[in-house]
Formats: structure tokens, C-alpha cells, sequence
């Protein structure tokens, strides 16, 4: 008999974080990316947690006796209900065992909580937000992640569907190789040069001292950037504080490029180190003998990830995306880099993947999330 019950205290805290661990979910998964715990005590602790500031959130675990088997959160976002509707709410964090009558528990206790909130629609996973970890893998599930991106047991998918989950929209993630570039590479160094030639538009590079001033620019732009995207929701002076606190670790200031026009910010790309493989060595403590192990290991990436880009809308259509995306290419591949992860790109972007076709680009992953109508 599976019992789902409320996370009331900090023990039971403890056990909603570490169940992955716990339930041995991941562990012959070599494609599993243990998250930093600190971190997603940070992320989930009401008072310091940037969501809590824009929604509620409540968490469940699922026991078989006294054995914590599998965990979810209800979540209703405040700043989506004046974007779009009141009748949506959110699941998010699911992790179960390959267990149909865990995964029923879990998803009809967190359909409850919303049915009281009056919610209509269950849609996820969203842990928390458009811009955390979002979807179940549905392509490329064998595939480690590249570092910000999650992944998850293969069986999830199956789970939800069982459940009487359907596909809501598909999150993609392409990775673009130095070899395939390179084939091409006169031809579009050509373009791009062409290209800068006919603009009055300045290219720079992030500086550290300059990081507070960018991170104000990248938020204002990503806000105004992205409007209109499937889902967007602006991003809160927390959540990009967050954001930037973590990227600071991984950023690389050659691939942090801001273009610049009569002195004024109109749009950025940031790329960072992909370091997923070496946070595996931490498995989620950093302890400092995992930590010189992790920093060894960083130095072996040659994989960087496109992590966050914009234009502001007004200067749309002058190239200064195709610019951002072979400045990155070519400056990665200067650097030791061999592939680039363009990631994530909903599906119904046509314009941005569209702008990655000349980079031949490689489908890898697809991230579906999901929705369920709540009786």
C-alpha cells in the first residue's frame, strides 16, 4: 500500500531531497548528474527560495511503510495566472521507483492540492519555473545532459502517460560540433564578416568588475527579449540573482558577448562550461576531496553550453543573432572547444532554430512536458 503524505518537518525535508539517493534511482544511470544539495535547499526552502515570492508550493513523499519511494510537488504560479490563466497548476521535483501505483499516488495527491486551489489543469514536470528544470525526457534519454539541463529515469515518460498525461509541448536541445563547423567554416567566417561590415553595432566581451551592471542588462532584455515565447514569464530580481550567482562559477568571459549600439546594451549571448561530467565526481557534497577531483575534471570539458541569449525586439532582424552564434563557434573552437549545446529551444521557436541551421546542428534531446485535466 503506497502512503503519500505532506512534508511536514525538516526531517521529512531531508528525505524529499535525498530520495534519488536514497531509492537508488540513478544508480547504474551513467547519464545522471547528482544536483548540488545545498543548492536544492536553497531552491526549496520557503524563506530563501526565489519562487516563494511569486507562488505556493507544497511537497509530498510517497512511502511503502516506512520507505520514502517517491516525491512530488503542487505548485501554483502567481505571475503565470495574471500572464495567462487561473485554471493552470504545476507539478514538479517527481522522482519515483518504476512503480505505477507510486506515480498514481503521487500525481492524484498533487491534482488534490490543486483542485483546492482551484486549478483545472495539471501541467509539468516544472520544477519550478519555465526557466528551472522542466519536461520528461522523451529522445536522448541516454544522453548525459550538458551542466544547467537535467536528466531523469527513463521510465518517467511511461509513468505519465500511463497516468492519463498528455503531450502539452517539446523542449529541444541541439549540440553543434566543432568537426561539422569546420567544414563550413570559410563560408561562414565570409557571412560573418559580411555581415559586420554593413553594422554600427559593437561587440563586447564580459568583464568581472562589470558583472552587476550586465546582470541588470540581461534581465531586462531577457524579459523583453522573449516575450511572446511559449510560456515566458519574466524573470524576478531573485530568480536572476540566482541565476548569475551559479553562472559565475562556469561562465567563460570570451563566450559572455554584449552587442552594443550608441552606447546602449540591445542584446547578449552567455555561454559557460559544460561541467556535468565533473560534477558527478561531488555526487551532490562538496567535500573537498571531491572538490579537487571535480576541478580536475572540469579542465577535461571541450563541451560549453549556450545558456541564455536576447535581442531586444526593435533590433530584431539586423543579424546580431547570427553574429552572437558564430562569435560563440568561433571563439569556442579557438578556446579547445568541440562541441556546443544550444539549449533549450522550444519547438514552436522557429525563428532561433531556424537561425542555428546554418551551424548544422545535431537534435540530441527532446524534454516533452505534460498536462492533465483535473477532474
Amino acid at each position: 500500500m503506497i502512503d503519500v503524505r505532506r512534508v511536514a518537518n525538516k526531517r521529512m525535508m531531508k528525505e524529499f531531497i535525498m530520495l534519488p539517493w536514497a531509492a537508488r534511482l540513478y544508480e547504474n544511470d551513467p547519464a545522471w548528474v547528482p544536483p548540488i544539495i545545498g543548492e536544492v535547499k536553497t531552491l526549496l526552502d520557503r524563506n530563501k527560495g526565489y519562487f516563494f515570492e511569486i507562488g505556493e508550493a507544497e511537497f509530498f513523499l510517497a512511502y511503502r511503510g516506512n520507505r520514502p519511494v517517491g516525491r512530488i510537488t503542487a505548485h501554483v504560479n502567481r505571475l503565470y495566472e495574471q500572464k495567462y490563466d487561473m485554471d493552470t497548476g504545476f507539478f514538479g521535483f517527481f522522482e519515483s521507483m518504476n512503480d505505477i501505483d507510486v506515480a498514481r499516488a503521487l500525481f492524484d495527491t498533487a491534482s488534490s492540492w490543486l483542485k483546492e486551489k482551484g486549478k483545472t489543469v495539471m501541467n509539468g514536470p516544472q520544477s519550478f519555473s519555465i526557466y528551472d528544470s522542466v519536461g520528461f525526457e522523451i529522445d536522448g534519454v541516454e544522453n548525459m545532459p550538458s551542466v544547467g539541463l537535467f536528466h531523469f529515469a527513463p521510465y518517467y515518460k511511461d509513468l505519465a502517460e500511463a497516468c492519463g498525461f498528455t503531450k502539452c509541448i517539446d523542449w529541444y536541445s541541439f549540440l553543434v560540433k566543432s568537426a561539422n563547423y569546420s567544414k563550413h567554416e570559410p563560408y561562414l567566417e565570409a557571412v560573418k564578416e559580411s555581415i559586420l561590415k554593413g553594422m554600427d553595432v559593437e561587440f563586447k566581451t564580459l568583464e568581472k568588475r562589470d558583472m552587476a551592471r550586465r546582470t541588470r542588462e540581461v534581465q531586462q532584455i531577457f524579459n523583453a527579449a522573449w516575450e511572446g515565447n511559449w510560456g515566458h514569464l519574466p524573470l524576478t530580481d531573485r530568480q536572476m540573482d540566482m541565476i548569475f550567482k551559479e553562472l559565475r562559477q562556469v561562465i567563460i568571459p570570451e563566450l559572455a558577448i554584449f552587442a552594443e549600439k550608441n552606447g546602449r546594451t540591445v542584446g547578449f549571448i552567455i555561454t559557460v562550461l559544460d561541467v556535468n561530467p565533473a560534477l558527478r565526481c561531488l555526487n551532490g557534497r562538496l567535500y573537498p576531496w571531491r572538490l579537487l577531483r571535480f576541478l580536475k575534471k572540469m579542465k577535461e570539458s571541450r563541451r560549453v553550453r549556450t545558456i541564455i541569449m536576447g535581442v531586444l525586439p526593435e533590433y530584431r532582424g539586423q543579424h546580431i543573432d547570427d553574429v552572437f552564434y558564430l562569435k560563440t563557434i568561433t571563439e569556442g573552437i579557438r578556446l579547445g572547444m568541440w562541441e556546443s549545446d544550444c539549449s533549450l529551444i522550444v519547438e514552436t521557436n522557429t525563428r532561433m532554430i531556424g537561425a542555428l541551421k546554418p551551424l548544422l546542428p545535431e537534435h540530441y534531446k527532446t524534454y516533452r512536458i505534460y498536462e492533465r485535466p483535473i477532474a
